[in-house]
């Protein structure tokens, strides 16, 4: 099983920091999200033109691969013009992976807005993806996220199967679709057609709100142990990566603590530890 963390987690680090963090706590790959405070990926002064090929013999010296480039493109919009700037706003960070050499980016279907229906946002988020997809570089696929009015399992494989494109891709985010009521054995047999990514994190709810918050592994209610259980039976060949959410949750666990937790609590399932360091508790 090979792990990644998202960058989220680490949101004031800058990309020197982040790979020196993916080594310290054995981490085969990186998703990009944050750096140094932003999440505008493509502005970054590593990216820019003059320095991407330094940056990319950087990364693979160091023998980390940027596994993912999350943007922020939500397909969800009333407006058609707001959607299509969002599509071209994803291409922009197609363009970034190809650079990289990541071969997928990340993208929402997210929320049902006011005076919407179900049914009809569904197919703008299909129609936008396949839009992507069409336009994409033949190195990188687009994935959807299990996100918002979407996450559970079915909802999101709907709309990539109405996409209909080799080249739209799905992202499982375990704590999303469990929250959003799935369990995670029948989420993992729905989203294995079109799986290319995986988010896990353990995460509690939260009274009052709809988002459930990040915690230590073992302290929620995603269960690593069933979460294991089921991407092996998938024969899952990609990244599991650690989305813990830092830059939303300030609150929470700096990265430090949580990278090592996460890394150490996997390891521990699969019987893969090679030190003895306790981490702060095994999923269930």
């Amino acid at each position: 099983m090979k792990l990644a963390f998202s960058t989220l987690g680490c949101p004031d680090w800058d990309l020197a920091e982040v790979i020196a963090g993916a080594r310290k706590y054995g981490y085969a790959g990186v998703e990009l999200r944050a750096l140094k405070g932003s999440l505008d990926l493509p502005g970054c002064d590593d990216f820019a033109a003059e320095r991407i090929a330094t940056t990319r013999e950087f990364l693979k010296r160091e023998g980390i691969e940027i596994c993912c480039v999350d943007t922020s493109c939500t397909f969800h919009a009333v407006d058609a013009s707001e959607r299509a700037a969002q599509v071209n706003m994803a291409l922009d960070h197609a363009d970034l992976a190809t650079k990289l050499g990541a071969p997928l980016i990340r993208v929402f279907p997210d929320k049902i807005q006011p005076g919407a229906q179900r049914e009809e946002t569904r197919d703008w988020v299909a129609a936008c993806l396949r839009a992507v997809a069409e336009r994409m570089p033949i190195d990188v696929d687009v994935a959807l996220e299990t996100h918002g009015d979407f996450a559970r399992a079915e909802a999101a494989v709907e709309i990539v199967e109405i996409a209909n494109h080799r080249k739209v891709k799905l992202i499982w985010d375990v704590a999303n679709s469990v929250a959003a009521g799935d369990t995670i054995e029948s989420a993992a047999e729905i989203v294995q057609p079109h799986l290319a990514h995986i988010h896990l994190r353990d995460a509690k709810p939260v009274s009052g709100s709809e988002h459930w918050l990040p915690v230590l592994a073992g302290c929620g209610r995603v269960s690593f142990t069933d979460a294991v259980v089921a991407i092996r039976n998938l024969n899952y060949d990609g990244y599991v990566s650690f989305e813990w959410e830092k830059y939303w949750h300030p609150e929470i666990e700096e990265p430090e603590i949580a990278l090592p937790d996460f890394s150490n609590a996997i390891r521990d399932l699969l019987g893969d530890r090679s030190d003895a360091t306790e981490c702060s508790g095994v999923g269930k």
